[in-house]
């Protein structure tokens, strides 16, 4: 009579037994041995598609632009009195509570890069970078 490890009932003097690959303790340390050689990892695509709908973003929109610094001071005295976070290291970043903009001078022939992200509101991140881009484009109808 064999048991479910694939022993006789009164073979206990022989551990493994002469058919190891049946024996549920040996399946069940190789399935745990080639786990942590080979373990299964979540497809990128996926956690791609989870992050994009957690944080929708615009994506670097790029301008030509007469006057980087003025227009970076201009959106900087618009939007900072409700920022949350300033941070003036690498352009304009400014975060509020359901978005936030980041808006940086790539270069001395006056492109600027601006992108918007929101947490999990496709609308309000649309709404936002029209509105942006609307600033952008009459500051250099001015200058």
């Amino acid at each position: 009579m064999k048991t479910l490890s694939g022993f006789k009932a009164d073979d206990s003097r022989r551990p493994y037994g002469a058919d190891l690959k049946n024996n549920l303790a040996y399946l069940i340390v190789r399935a745990y041995a080639s786990e942590l050689i080979f373990p299964r990892a979540q497809k990128p695509p996926v956690l791609l598609v989870e992050r994009i709908g957690a944080f929708p973003s615009s994506g670097e929109i790029r301008r030509q632009v007469k006057d980087g610094p003025a227009l970076l001071a201009s959106i900087r005295q618009r939007y900072a009195a409700d920022a949350l976070d300033i941070d003036e290291s690498d352009g304009l970043n400014l975060v509020f509570a359901d978005w936030r903009l980041s808006l940086r001078l790539l270069n001395d022939d006056g492109v600027t890069c601006l992108t918007v992200e929101s947490r999990g509101d496709s609308s309000l991140m649309q709404h936002k970078t029209a509105e942006l881009l609307k600033q952008i484009d009459a500051q250099e109808a001015f200058t």
